[in-house]
Order: C-alpha cells, then structure tokens, then sequence
C-alpha cells in the first residue's frame, strides 16, 4: 500500500479507494472501535479526557471560538501563593486569577 497520503486521499476522493470485505463499522461497534482508536492515539483514559484533548478548551464567556488570553510577570511570592489557594481550593489557576481580577475590577468601579 502507498504512503503517498496525498494521492491517497486524492483517489479517495475521486471514488477509487475499495473497502475491504469486513472492515465497514457501523452503530456502536463503529463508536466502539473510534474510542479504541482515539484512546491510543491520545493517550487519554476516559472520553472526557479524548473531547478535551481532540476539541480543546472551552471558550469563556458566551461567545464561541478562542478566548483571549492575558499574560503577566508576578513575583515568586505572588505565584506561590496562587498555585496554594488553588489547590486549597481545588481549582485551576486560572480560576482563581479571573475570579481575583473580577472582584478587583467591581471594588475599583464602587469606588
């Protein structure tokens, strides 16, 4: 069989790839050899772990696609005590800095 995926792909398209009597999935077994499939190629352990791995992160907020991200430079200190309060807390630290950021910015708009 040719490794030129390419052209693979291109006689695939044009119809003249044939299936091997056998081969066709359908239903759950279909869905069942797919988890198979995606379990190793991700590594993952559960279907939850595959949709996070193969889809990404969900987006904040309500809009759909990518989320903006905002980078800062803090002190080990400050670092330090993020990465506690989130384990204290059982949270990500990303929680915790947009929770903090929140509450910081509803304190400055009451004044």
């Amino acid at each position: 069989m040719s490794t030129n995926y390419d052209e693979l792909a291109a006689r695939a398209e044009r119809g003249e790839l044939k299936v091997k009597p056998g081969t066709v999935r359908r239903g759950s077994e279909a869905a069942a050899e797919a988890r198979h499939s995606l379990t190793n190629a991700t590594g993952a352990t559960s279907l939850e772990e595959i949709t996070r791995i193969t889809v990404g992160r969900p987006s904040i907020g309500a809009r759909s696609g990518a989320s903006p991200v905002v980078r800062a430079r803090v002190t080990q200190e400050l670092k330090d005590r993020i990465v506690e309060l989130a384990e204290r807390e059982h949270r990500n630290e990303s929680d915790v800095l947009r929770d903090a950021l929140e509450t910081y910015f509803e304190i400055r708009a009451t004044g």
